[in-house]
């Protein structure tokens, strides 16, 4: 799927629905909730929740107290009921609408790498955090040993190009800047480790670390 501008996938919603895949992270994004938000009573907002795959687990899971926002509407039909509410945001320069320190939880799975401006979404998700409330997201692994090599040599990310609609990167210091001012780190997490080259693609039991893994999530606490 091409680079497509916020405006651009209002207008072309039935191929972003088709592009939502079921959850992300490989399928562990549950288990990673669970094992940090163990109250079912938890209100959990899940931003650009996509079809709300993993909201129907956490659902099915007993999780009650849920809602989402995404930049336009792909829920499908079974998610809808089990939502306490839904809103279509654009959170490049939207205000979430929700009160102050509304929510006990939030996630953010494969979301953030999409916003042309992320500060906005990272300044609202604080905004409406209860303190000490948790704060999780997952973005590509830039620190990937191919992405290095590749970057060293080419000067460009391999996951971020004109296929897809990654367009925001965080090394470690846009991270500290943008992230830890408001949160404190719990857990760094990687996940799907893959060498993406012939050859070496077909190599099993890589370790899951900053080398080898596909993606990076983080487990935050509002200060």
């Amino acid at each position: 799927m091409n680079y497509f501008t916020p405006e651009e996938i209002k207008n072309n919603k039935n191929v972003i629905k088709m592009a939502t895949r079921s959850l992300p992270l490989k399928g562990r994004v549950t288990s990673i909730f669970k094992d940090h938000v163990k109250s079912s009573d938890a209100v959990v907002l899940d931003v650009g929740t996509g079809r709300g795959f993993f909201l129907s687990e956490l659902f099915k899971g007993g999780y009650k107290n849920l809602y989402a926002c995404d930049i336009d509407n792909y829920l499908s039909e079974e998610v809808k009921p089990i939502l306490k509410n839904f809103q279509a945001i654009d959170l490049n320069f939207e205000k979430l609408p929700w009160p102050d320190n509304f929510f006990d939880a939030i996630t953010a799975w494969e979301v953030l790498e999409h916003l042309e401006n992320p500060h906005n979404a990272i300044r609202e998700i604080n905004r409406v955090l209860k303190p000490g409330a948790l704060f999780m997201f997952s973005v590509p692994n830039i620190f990937h040993i191919v992405s290095r090599l590749i970057f060293l040599k080419r000067g460009v990310f391999p996951r971020w190009n004109m296929t897809n609609n990654h367009i925001s990167v965080f090394p470690h210091g846009i991270f500290e800047k943008a992230f830890l001012k408001y949160f404190n780190l719990i857990k760094e997490g990687y996940v799907y480790s893959k060498i993406a080259l012939p050859f070496l693609n077909k190599i099993k039991f890589l370790p899951e670390n900053k080398w080898f893994s596909s993606w990076v999530y983080y487990i935050l606490k509002k200060k």
